[in-house]
């Protein structure tokens, strides 16, 4: 079994932050939350302050914390935590929208997304960590236009996606939410 063996290398060598990363995602992938976040916290501790290990654990962290339920400031406290590590990558601001998205906070979705957009991405993160690309984040952008009062930058952004090559969970809802929008104009 993998973590078996991941928990021997740790053994010999349990200050290695890329060995505690391997294992908090084995255990994440297991459904063992608990445990991924204390190593995905050890991976954090022990790689360098700017690492992108060191943000990625972060992120994902927070992505344990979420699937525990009601640890909402431990979720956006790691998500805080990423940004302060680099505050130059989109990906912490989409998590971070997406986490007032849950609060139907439409202000910070708003603006987190915008911030994020200013962002890049050159260097691929050693994980998946729910990022599909700009349009994600031009997308939040879109749906909180709506809902703080730009109806016309909402219809805009969602006709511009609509012309890109989208994730398809992603061209379904912009769609849907184009007919509601024409719908209502």
């Amino acid at each position: 079994m993998v973590i078996e063996n991941l928990i021997i290398d740790l053994s010999k060598n349990p200050f290695d932050p890329k060995l505690n990363f391997d294992t908090a995602v084995e255990y994440q992938r297991l459904n063992q939350t608990a445990s991924a976040v204390s190593f995905y916290l050890r991976s954090a501790e022990y790689g360098k302050r700017d690492s992108l290990l060191t943000y990625t654990s972060l992120l994902l962290m927070s992505q344990c914390f979420n699937d525990q339920r009601g640890r909402e400031f431990s979720v956006s406290n790691c998500i805080l935590q990423a940004i302060a590590v680099n505050p130059k990558r989109p990906e912490a601001w989409l998590l971070l929208s997406r986490f007032y998205e849950s609060l139907n906070q439409w202000q910070e979705v708003y603006t987190y997304a915008h911030v994020g957009l200013g962002c890049d991405s050159d260097e691929q993160l050693p994980a998946h960590v729910g990022y599909p690309g700009a349009y994600s984040l031009h997308f939040q952008k879109a749906v909180a236009a709506w809902w703080i009062g730009r109806k016309e930058e909402a219809f805009s952004t969602l006709k511009i996606l609509s012309s890109m090559d989208l994730d398809p969970m992603y061209k379904n809802i912009v769609a849907m939410n184009l007919e509601k929008i024409n719908a209502l104009l």
